[in-house]
């Protein structure tokens, strides 16, 4: 190992060169238990990291003895180590107090109501959740975080961002977005809240259709799911759609409870695959009625959403449609340190299909795309058709059920003098919309009454995405695939 050099006759610089000698030998014991004289893995000292932690210490003697300002040891070793881990994966992170840690994640805290994450080294919008902050400042799936409150976000862990987006309800946070398909960075300044976000919404679409909407994958959402089964099978429903659109994850035991429900008991639901183990998750339970299946993704589905997708997916259980998804889905671990209240959290496994696909890198690519609104459609849905005096006063003139009416309009027969008028009615007010350049497809221009309508069905029958799977359950129906 390499040793500092001292001038003679300097005390002040001996004594600290003898202190960075003895953390030499400190790091290099912390080193020794896990790499040097293991029976059971015959390693040896690895002289890379010997004479990297001889570097370590030569750079922080000089910056000790020449750096202009007078440096906190402790914040240069922290650093230090958040470099390192930085280096591995931003999902790995160091934890300075773990006892506050533990204590932070069982509270509540406001933020924005978005998860995040890292795609392409880059801090990431997995989804926002609807009706956020987030959400109604317009931020999407796919959006880049650049900067928050000024500062690049490039250097920063997944975990320092998260802390920085929260705080204390009511206070303001400014974030930069830089969106595909515009030309300049967006600059946005939000309001935290504290966030509730249900974990499963259900409804019977038309009179056949069960559809079941997965938000997060809480200790709970597995019991909601059956309540929901139990409910459509009660009704007689001839197939359900899981929405897992915009689900950012959560429990992998919520998502393994799940893809019972629609597996055969002991089919492989995922594994996880270390450095040197497998584990693997199958499906528990007693057998269910299978209905036929359609699962949503899109590029906001992640981790536990592409868990449960993937196996649907290559059982052949249903048909996966929509965007492919968010491709986040490795382990965490976190070891407490010896003798300190710090600890590090290191990504130990990543999760794989029962096929074999690494989640982590690829995501779940459908069985069939579907295309939802464009972004220049969801641009004018946000900013000019929100709310629109003209869509109120349409369906103050034609009541509240105007979509359902407008159906069955465009089905009646050509002398339906009522249905005539209504169709008329909708046509002046696509052309009224269009003078004011709101230019949108007929299902744009219904799905953005089905958002004022007081009937929770409109939305999702006017959802691009769920009519196309409705259509799809159709196909499957007409060949009888029930799996």
């Amino acid at each position: 190992m390499k040793l500092l050099m001292i001038r003679s006759g300097n005390l002040h610089t001996i004594a600290k060169a003898s202190f960075h000698i003895l953390l030499s030998i400190f790091l290099v014991c912390m080193f020794l238990p896990l790499s040097w004289g293991s029976e059971e893995t015959g390693k040896t000292v690895d002289d890379e990291v010997l004479e990297g932690i001889a570097l370590f210490s030569d750079v922080l003697a000089y910056i000790q003895q020449a750096h202009l300002d007078t440096p906190d040891s402790k914040e240069i070793i922290e650093g230090a180590i958040k470099g390192m881990l930085r280096e591995l994966d931003r999902y790995s992170q160091f934890i300075p107090d773990y006892l506050e840690f533990q204590t932070q994640n069982q509270g509540k805290y406001a933020g924005l109501g978005m998860v995040i994450g890292i795609r392409e080294d880059m801090l990431t919008v997995v989804t926002p959740f609807k009706g956020s902050p987030a959400a109604l400042a317009g931020i999407q799936n796919g959006d880049i975080i650049s900067h928050i409150e000024g500062e690049s976000t490039m250097p920063l862990s997944l975990s320092d961002a998260v802390d920085q987006l929260r705080g204390e309800p009511g206070t303001y946070v400014s974030i930069t977005i830089v969106r595909e398909n515009e030309s300049r960075p967006i600059e946005l300044t939000i309001t935290r809240e504290v966030i509730r976000i249900p974990s499963v919404e259900h409804d019977v679409i038309g009179d056949d259709i069960g559809y079941i909407k997965i938000n997060q994958f809480l200790q709970t959402t597995a019991n909601d799911v059956d309540n929901a089964l139990a409910g459509f099978k009660a009704k007689n429903v001839r197939g359900v759609i899981l929405d897992l659109r915009s689900n950012p994850g959560g429990l992998l035991s919520s998502a393994v409870d799940i893809a019972s429900d629609f597996l055969t008991p002991g089919q492989l639901v995922v594994y996880s695959k270390g450095l040197e183990s497998r584990e693997d998750f199958v499906a528990k339970g007693i057998k269910r009625e299978h209905f036929p299946l359609i699962v949503l993704v899109d590029d906001g589905s992640a981790s536990a959403s592409e868990i449960v997708a993937g196996a649907v997916k290559d059982h052949g259980r249903g048909l996966v449609m929509g965007d492919k998804t968010f491709g986040k889905a490795s382990v965490q671990r976190v070891f407490q340190l010896r003798n300190s209240k710090a600890a590090v959290k290191l990504t130990v496994a990543r999760y794989y299909t029962p096929n074999g696909v690494d989640i982590d890198k690829v995501g779940i690519i459908p069985d069939v795309e579907t295309a939802g609104f464009s972004l220049s459609e969801i641009r004018m849905l946000r900013s000019k058709l929100r709310n629109h005096e003209k869509l109120k006063t349409f369906i103050e003139e034609n009541g509240d059920d105007v979509l359902e009416k407008l159906t069955a309009a465009e089905h009646a027969a050509r002398d339906n003098l009522q249905a005539g008028k209504l169709l008329r009615s909708y046509q002046r007010l696509s052309d009224a919309l269009a003078e004011e350049q709101i230019v949108l497809r007929d299902l744009g221009i219904k799905y953005g009454l089905a958002q004022i309508t007081e009937t929770s069905q409109d939305e999702l029958m006017h959802d691009p995405q769920i009519f196309a799977a409705i259509n799809q359950l159709k196909v499957l129906e007409l060949f009888g695939n029930k799996n």
